[in-house]
């Protein structure tokens, strides 16, 4: 990883990160400091661990709700793709990286901890050559043996525009967004590495920071529409075809979510023709106008569609506050969205925001939400509630 793939680069957002040896000694020797200081926080524990406690790592990692949801979700096997309503060619990866994942598949997940100054692996989760679901622009998404999903990050380089503001917070302040459990595992993978590979560790556990962060702010405001979801660094082991080690093992920031049985709100279109795009976005980001219809999914309540209109509503309103107070942008496209069935409830899976003037231009509006808000809008007149 070069330079510019460092915990403080932030992408095009003009965020300085260190220069120089003199910069580069005083960011390590400032994360040293804060690491070190999270560690004695855990060991000591008293009223610098209830401090640990107001933090956002604590007030996301201590959900009951999450737990509870994540139990229930743990007792109940996961339907097949069969089972699922859902057209899963719309989530598919082109066929090479659906070759390498049958040709090497990854064979189990463990979250990693650290204890006692000891390094650990718990929560085994088995993958099998079918859990394979897909991609998305940073993650890819594997379905477990009970009714959850796991979520593993994809190498990203620094300067992509999801390394904006709120990773540069992450970065200069790790106590307010990590546990104190995972400073000490930060501190431990970087002892005794060089400098490259010290800055790589730190890229992980900033990014993760930074993933807690973005849905503990769409969760703070929607708490009913977003799925639960618990963030943390885990391992992969992925199967070999030779050599002296059967897997290879990779540690990778991660996230797990209870499966739910529902549509993407893209499968709601009926139609859609190519939006109006520049080259580079037909070729690498293609854009449609959708026409929706709800009607193919049997008949459903008045009073259902008033309270998924409400709830679409209050998001709609959360992202344009967002957009005008915080210059941040929720990624609420139509694949970051389901309508879950047979109860025909929204919620929110994907949380990621990016600074304004990192993300994608509107061509159509002064500000680029504006485009995800206008198909939600003409998914809510598809209901049809004014006859």
């Amino acid at each position: 990883m070069s330079q510019s793939d460092g915990p403080l680069s932030g992408g095009n957002s003009g965020g300085a990160s260190p220069k120089g040896k003199g910069g580069l000694r005083q960011f390590y020797e400032r994360t040293r400091d804060r690491l070190r200081r999270g560690r004695s926080r855990m060991q000591q524990g008293g009223a610098a661990a209830g401090e640990m406690m107001r933090s956002i790592a604590d007030s996301v990692g201590a959900d009951e709700w999450v737990e509870q949801a994540f139990e229930r979700a743990r007792g109940l096997s996961a339907p097949s793709i069969e089972q699922l309503p859902v057209d899963f060619k719309l989530r598919q990866s082109a066929w090479p990286r659906r070759l390498y994942e049958r040709v090497f598949p990854i064979k189990h997940i463990f979250r990693m901890g650290y204890r006692l100054e000891i390094e650990f692996l718990e929560d085994f989760m088995p993958i099998s050559n079918e859990s394979y679901i897909g991609r998305g622009t940073y993650k890819f998404v594997y379905r477990l043996p009970w009714q959850m999903v796991i979520k593993v990050s994809k190498d990203v380089m620094g300067s992509d525009p999801i390394f904006g503001r709120l990773y540069r917070e992450v970065a200069q302040e790790p106590d307010k967004f990590l546990k104190p459990e995972e400073l000490a595992l930060w501190e431990h993978l970087k002892h005794g590495r060089g400098s490259g590979a010290r800055e790589r560790v730190d890229h992980k556990f900033a990014r993760l920071g930074m993933e807690r962060y973005h849905y503990w702010k769409v969760r703070e405001e929607l708490p009913d529409l977003v799925l639960p979801t618990r963030f943390f660094m885990g391992v992969r082991y992925r199967q070999r075809l030779a050599g002296r080690d059967f897997f290879s093992r990779k540690i990778m920031p991660m996230d797990s979510q209870v499966l739910l049985v529902g549509k993407h709100l893209k499968e709601f279109a009926t139609a859609g023709k190519q939006a109006d795009q520049g080259w580079m976005g037909r070729t690498f980001a293609p854009g449609y106008d959708f026409e929706f219809d709800i009607g193919r999914f049997g008949q459903i309540k008045k009073k259902v569609l008033l309270k998924i209109t409400e709830d679409f509503r209050r998001l709609i309103r959360f992202t344009e506050v967002l957009a005008l107070r915080e210059k941040l942008i929720l990624d609420i496209h139509t694949e970051n969205l389901i309508i879950t069935l047979p109860d025909f409830q929204l919620k929110v899976f994907d949380f990621h925001l990016f600074d304004e003037h990192l993300y994608e231009p509107s061509l159509k509006f002064d500000s680029p939400e504006k485009d995800h808000i206008e198909v939600i809008e003409k998914f809510i007149e598809s209901f049809d509630l004014d006859r």
